[in-house]
């Protein structure tokens, strides 16, 4: 005979019900972001003009040689740019009221995304062509840290032929696993520009796409999450525009961070009350764990030295273990000092003397104006930006909101690393006097493993202001004809209105950070469902 059992039903759970405002914000921000690609893209086919540098010879990358004025080029880039902050933009805040797409898809559209821009010649810069120049130095077989690619020029090398004039005289100030990848290209393109750019776009292409899936693994099962992830890194157009389509080594070293992360979140690192097994791998996971994050980290700063300073998180995560914050100092070390002494003092010498460089989207340049020329001024406002960074980064650490907490993201999931990781970041690209907007490749993954805050609208911003100041990208203001566009560009927008606009942008984060209120404004209870109802909606969003 059998016995009955009787259980309660479970209650269902309840999630917010997207309203239809986000729905429209949702596939609104969807529609901004393929218009901005979309508009990159017919940049890139329109072949050699003021933004996409001419590379000579057949294809890949594949163009048509459309000559369009510079005009029209300048007005499209600065479209595409604004579109995709929107985009990026509308979509976060479609995210906060309950817009869920599937991650899966969002992924799908960034491989497509990267693979059109891979396959089309670069724009914005001629810093891909610097890497291709400096690479073919090295597969040479002379330092490309003492060679500057004016030899290369001058030999008649059909690579140094095209070297950019701005740079001509300049060696490599990129650290050395840079210089590895830039020679590596080389070696697969050979003596043609053209397919040594498309072998160095490939690889950016796929170290974006692997930062897409480390990203998507570090922001855990949540949905939201991942969603969040992919809207900030992998369909954000300001990073495939300046990694992919712009090419820019910056990728490579956001791919090596975040790899740092994982393994640090692997290895539960620093978990467990002074050392003690309070994560999966125990103390010896721990102290493993540390030990290839600092490998990666060291490895990541070795393509550009800024991305030391994220290294900031992972000691802090690892100090309650002195064994397994040695070993990730340890790894970091060893990985650096690896690297460095594949080459000469110069390479350090190099990366050094970038230091007190200014750029044109320098904060200061208002303050620069006036305390006037001279090294003087120049020593002064370095001080000042270095204090204005020590103390940015100082404000951050504490005001900034709690890293993601929980079964699914929090301390066991290694993401106490990313808040003071971000504050150290942050702090430093507000203020430095050396900003381009491709530095950002540092900003948008740790942003993208926060919860939603405040400065995610005004890092935006910043993309917008910092990315108007280097338009058209391949040739320079001066050189185009005087049209009343290219004048204001040159006579007010940089001068004047892109610092003023980046000081705004330092003040309101101050200011939040002040008064306690970076972090996302608490939103009205909605509408719930239980969990499930409403996917399919969701779904088609």
């Amino acid at each position: 005979m059998g016995v009955l059992i009787w259980k309660p039903m479970p209650e269902p759970v309840l999630v917010p019900a997207p309203r239809r405002a986000a729905r429209l914000a949702g596939r609104a921000g969807l529609a901004l972001t393929g218009s901005a690609v979309a508009a990159v893209l017919l940049l890139c086919l329109a072949g050699p003009s003021a933004a996409v540098p001419a590379l000579g010879g057949d294809g890949p990358p594949w163009s048509f040689s459309a000559a369009p004025a510079a005009t029209p080029v300048i007005l499209l880039c600065a479209a595409a740019i604004v579109a995709g902050a929107l985009g990026t933009g509308a979509g976060l805040y479609a995210l906060r009221r309950g817009w869920r797409p599937a991650p899966g898809p969002m992924l799908a559209a960034s491989a497509a995304a990267v693979l059109a821009l891979v396959l089309v010649p670069p724009a914005g810069s001629t810093d891909v062509l610097n890497y291709a120049v400096y690479g073919r130095i090295a597969a040479l077989g002379h330092d490309p840290y003492v060679t500057a690619p004016a030899w290369l020029h001058a030999v008649g090398d059909p690579v140094g032929a095209f070297a950019p004039t701005a740079w001509r005289n300049a060696p490599s100030v990129y650290g050395p696993v840079a210089t590895w990848a830039q020679q590596a290209a080389s070696w697969l393109g050979g003596a043609s520009m053209a397919r040594t750019v498309f072998a160095w776009k490939a690889m950016a292409g796929l170290a974006f796409l692997l930062s897409a899936l480390l990203l998507d693994r570090l922001a855990g099962p949540g949905r939201d999450r991942r969603v969040r992830a992919h809207l900030l890194w992998s369909l954000n157009p300001l990073m495939l525009w300046h990694v992919v389509a712009g090419g820019h080594v910056d990728g490579l070293g956001a791919l090596l961070l975040l790899g740092a992360f994982l393994a640090a979140r692997r290895g539960d690192l620093g978990t467990g009350p002074r050392g003690g097994s309070g994560g999966r791998g125990g103390a010896s996971g721990g102290v493993g764990g540390g030990l290839v994050a600092g490998v990666l980290l060291g490895a990541a700063a070795a393509v550009k030295a800024p991305f030391a300073l994220a290294g900031a998180g992972l000691f802090w995560a690892a100090r309650r273990s002195p064994a397994t914050l040695a070993a990730t100092a340890a790894g970091t070390l060893a990985a650096l000092a690896a690297a460095y002494a594949t080459r000469g003092p110069e390479a350090l010498a190099n990366v050094a003397g970038k230091v007190a460089s200014r750029a044109l989207a320098d904060p200061w340049r208002v303050v620069a104006t006036a305390l006037g020329e001279g090294p003087e001024a120049a020593a002064l406002e370095g001080r000042l930006a270095l204090g204005a960074a020590v103390l940015a980064a100082a404000l951050l650490c504490l005001r900034l909101p709690a890293a993601p907490s929980g079964p699914l993201a929090g301390p066991q999931a290694g993401l106490q690393a990313v808040r003071p990781a971000l504050a150290c970041c942050l702090g430093w690209l507000l203020t430095s006097p050396m900003q381009h907007p491709w530095y950002d490749a540092l900003l948008f993954p740790l942003l993208a493993l926060m919860p939603a805050c405040r400065l995610d609208g005004l890092m935006l911003v910043r993309g917008v202001v910092t990315s108007l100041v280097y338009l058209p990208g391949a040739v320079g203001l001066l050189a185009l004809p005087p049209a009343p566009l290219v004048r204001w560009a040159a006579e007010v927008y940089r001068p004047w209105v892109a610092p003023l606009a980046s000081d705004v942008v330092i003040a309101c984060v101050v200011a939040l950070a002040l008064a306690g209120r970076l972090g996302a404004r608490p939103l009205p209870p909605g509408p719930a469902l239980p969990a499930g109802a409403g996917r399919a909606d969701q779904r088609t969003s």
